[in-house]
């Protein structure tokens, strides 16, 4: 009974249909107004998250270990991974981790401490609380340390033990179940949720892998990312797809709470592929961080042509560092280019003599950035007088080098700004966002509980794949988020 009701508070609140007065007589009204909030950053989706092209910076981390101090866990080890040079006078995001089988924490909390970036830095919590057990000299197995009860009693008090000692942001608190895990990290997150939903404590809960048992009814009203591999759900029966991450979110978005859904193929020894933190990164990102980093659309949607003229003049040097520059240069990050060869040149631990190869070599590579960025210029000037998108290959690298070179003095003095600008403004902008507009009105739609009008529009937009010469991103969005809807009855 409490699931439900809770359910149809939720719909209520996200539909506007409850007075401002009885919203705060609701148990979690706070939470449920911030879970509207949240909708409109987390959605429309845009596709599966993340991109396998994309070099995924991390931000130094320091793992450490200390004693569980609740009564009967005296076995299990809690672990904390925070930023290298963590300034106690800011707020940090803190995930609590669970991930693999809770027996190989210290190595599972490095790899979930990949969501950390120096844009965003994080803090990672989590426990061991399985340990191997012998059955004989070829077999043994991984056996829980406590029964989940304690198990749930030793996560809230690392919750609390984090929250009070680390300078934590209260309103950025995620949960992250890892496949492996996510069976835990969902009991306990709904736990906490039937224990009090005005304490919830996380923003959003995070998952990856198949998750069989979970029940979207009883689920907290936060938002909610899923995440699989291709090979999860290759195969599966028509009763396995009931039960699958794809159902559960459909259920969630029917009940009015905004959930993502995002497949992606892996290599199957993989256990987190940068895809999946690059996924799970952006959602925490957008809520209450810097935004999510912006990836290069499908180079199969890209409009116009790579040719020779946007080949980079260098094959190979004989300076390593200059090779670092120009590897950075050809995955198109310019911003990393331009650091990695100024921060070595910067450096005074190394020789002036040992420099000298590199420096000669920036010199070259600012020149061809001064030059190349004209060339981008023009092409794209090009386009706007003609009222239609511009190469996306030009496109994508101007952007790029804004975000490299857009605080040097030499280049405030151009107008590569403006150009990017103007293309947020005009014919085909406007259109384009024409399409956006629609989109979140499907999404505002379906988590109304409207799904047949929201199915409409979805399939509406999907249908405009090739106006404007196919770049923008709301069909295609609409077409994914049909490619996974399923019925929730």
């Amino acid at each position: 009974m409490r699931k439900t009701l809770m359910g149809a508070a939720l719909f209520a609140l996200l539909t506007g249909a409850i007075a401002a007065q009885d919203e705060e007589a609701q148990p979690g009204a706070k939470i449920l107004e911030r879970t509207r909030a949240d909708s409109a950053l987390l959605l429309p989706q845009a596709g599966s998250g993340g991109s396998d092209k994309s070099r995924l910076n991390v931000s130094e981390q320091k793992q450490t270990e200390f004693k569980v101090e609740v009564e009967g866990c005296d076995k299990l080890k809690a672990f904390l991974s925070t930023p290298i040079g963590l300034d106690k006078s800011r707020k940090y995001a803190l995930v609590i981790a669970l991930n693999g089988s809770g027996y190989e924490t210290a190595d599972d909390l490095k790899s979930a401490a990949r969501l950390s970036s120096g844009r965003d830095p994080l803090l990672l919590a989590s426990l061991q609380y399985s340990a191997e057990r012998a059955i004989n000299e070829d077999i043994s197995v991984i056996e829980p340390l406590v029964e989940p009860e304690k198990l749930q009693e030793a996560f809230g008090w690392l919750l609390k033990k984090v929250m009070t000692d680390q300078p934590v942001d209260p309103q950025r608190v995620f949960l992250f179940g890892g496949r492996g895990a996510n069976d835990e990290a969902v009991a306990w997150a709904r736990q906490l949720w039937e224990d009090d939903p005005d304490a919830f404590p996380f923003r959003a809960c995070l998952y990856d892998g198949p998750m069989w048992g979970f029940d979207a009814e009883a689920a907290p009203p936060v938002p909610t990312v899923f995440s699989v591999m291709d090979w999860d759900v290759e195969g599966i029966d028509e009763k396995e797809k009931k039960r699958s991450p794809a159902a559960f979110a459909n259920k969630l978005m029917a009940r009015g709470v905004p959930a993502e859904y995002h497949i992606f193929k892996a290599d199957f020894m993989t256990a987190e592929p940068e895809r999946l933190i690059q996924i799970h990164r952006a959602a925490i990102n957008r809520l209450g961080g810097p935004g999510a980093e912006e990836y290069p659309p499908d180079e199969s949607r890209y409009l116009g042509t790579k040719t020779a003229a946007d080949d980079l003049p260098w094959s190979e040097h004989k300076d390593p560092w200059a090779n670092e520059v120009i590897a950075y240069a050809k995955s198109e990050d310019w911003k990393l280019a331009w650091e990695r060869g100024n921060n070595v040149l910067n450096d005074k631990n190394i020789k002036t003599k040992e420099k000298r190869e590199l420096k000669d070599f920036m010199k070259e590579f600012e020149k061809y950035v001064k030059s190349e960025l004209e060339r981008l210029d023009a092409s794209i000037q090009k386009s706007i007088k003609a009222d239609f998108w511009p190469n996306t290959w030009h496109w994508q690298r101007l952007k790029a080098m804004q975000e490299a070179f857009g605080e040097l003095d030499w280049y405030k003095k151009k107008n590569y700004a403006q150009t990017l600008e103007t293309l947020k403004t005009y014919g085909p902008a406007k259109r384009d966002q024409a399409r956006k507009e629609k989109l979140f009105e499907a999404v505002k739609l379906e988590l109304e509980g409207k799904r047949d009008e929201a199915k409409k529009i979805y399939q509406e937009i999907a249908g405009q794949k090739k106006d404007d010469g196919g770049v923008s991103t709301w069909p295609y969005a609409a077409e994914y988020r049909l490619s996974w809807w399923m019925s929730v009855e």
